[in-house]
């Protein structure tokens, strides 16, 4: 498959162009207005096609460098995540442009531009992280990932759970402090909450899980507001991976309007389509911040970017062990 972009002052026009260039032969990949005006289309052949020489309109066909091959192994790995038509276009348009011999490096690219991503500080914190999302999500195996991140780094950590109303809630997360060498605090109300944030020492990573909300409750909602408000905290929304697409959406988007800064993705292990959890990325603008591939406490998440993320969805063979090399990315 070979991949070739052509610019007009129109959709007429460019489509003009492709058929006087490639025949019927061509296959659209992408539209978009271009930055210079005007409108710019990518077609795919399934044989290099030579452009006309004859063709001497003001149009200009602008062949892909040779990074065909690279774009197409990126348009099968999409499709296999059942990415959406839409933004499988976007990608693979922005592809294109950065094409090269390594799927890897184009796709990251690509994914670079179209999705936020956002590190979690390693240094001293400036605000606690509290852990939201609705039941079952994996808030609190999180919170004692993120710890054992903290702890292999040598840094001053504390654990602070709000869910005492869930029965093993607590006994949950104290269960993983016991493995991590961990106390963990009780908070039974925002006000205790803020209290136990002051007397922390300076330096020292809080992390605050907090119980299963449903944020479509004005009840849970009020709850999460008032938590987040007196623990001057960095809300973070922990949603599994493979999560139905439009469900995340809108979950993503209550939590967002509570306050939700950054994405945690759990179940990564579990998930073979990551069409869902990128649909909900680019509609949200949630930005990335790490994954969960494992459910030992002990193991902890890995960070999102474009390299990571572009591994996770690329087939082993041209990524080189996909997962593997998402973590160490």
């Amino acid at each position: 498959m070979r991949l070739k972009s052509f610019y007009g002052p129109n959709m007429t026009e460019v489509m003009r162009s492709v058929r006087d260039a490639l025949g019927d032969g061509a296959i659209i990949v992408a539209t978009r207005d271009d930055e210079n005006g005007g409108m710019r289309v990518t077609v795919a052949i399934e044989e290099a096609t030579q452009a006309s020489a004859q063709n001497k309109s003001q149009l200009q066909a602008v062949p892909t460098p040779d990074g065909s091959e690279a774009v197409e192994c990126i348009a099968k790995a999409l499709l296999q995540h059942q990415v959406s038509t839409a933004i499988a276009e976007r990608i693979l348009a922005t592809a294109t442009q950065y094409a090269s011999e390594d799927p890897l490096l184009a796709f990251g690219a690509a994914l670079d531009t179209h999705f936020k991503f956002m590190l979690l500080p390693d240094e001293e914190p400036s605000k606690p992280l509290l852990l939201i999302g609705p039941p079952g999500a994996g808030k609190t195996l999180y919170a004692a990932k993120l710890a054992t991140k903290a702890i292999m780094a040598k840094r001053p950590v504390v654990l602070i759970s709000t869910d005492t109303a869930r029965a093993g809630g607590m006994a949950q997360l104290a269960a993983f402090g016991r493995i991590l060498g961990q106390e963990i605090l009780e908070i039974e109300d925002p006000h205790a909450l803020q209290d136990a944030i002051s007397i922390q020492p300076p330096g020292t990573l809080i992390l605050i899980d907090t119980a299963g909300a449903n944020p479509f409750l004005n009840e849970d909602r009020a709850i999460l507001t008032s938590l987040i408000k007196c623990a001057g905290a960095l809300p973070l929304l922990v949603l599994p991976a493979d999560m139905d697409a439009l469900e995340s959406i809108d979950s993503a988007k209550e939590f967002i309007s509570l306050g939700a800064q950054g994405l945690l993705a759990t179940r990564l292990d579990m998930t073979r389509r990551a069409g869902g959890l990128l649909r909900m990325a680019y509609e949200t603008h949630l930005p990335l911040c790490t994954f969960s591939a494992s459910a030992q406490a002990t193991q902890a998440p890995f960070p999102f970017n474009p390299v990571s993320l572009a591994r996770l969805i690329l087939p082993s063979d041209r990524a080189k062990g996909s997962q593997d090399q998402a973590r160490s990315a």
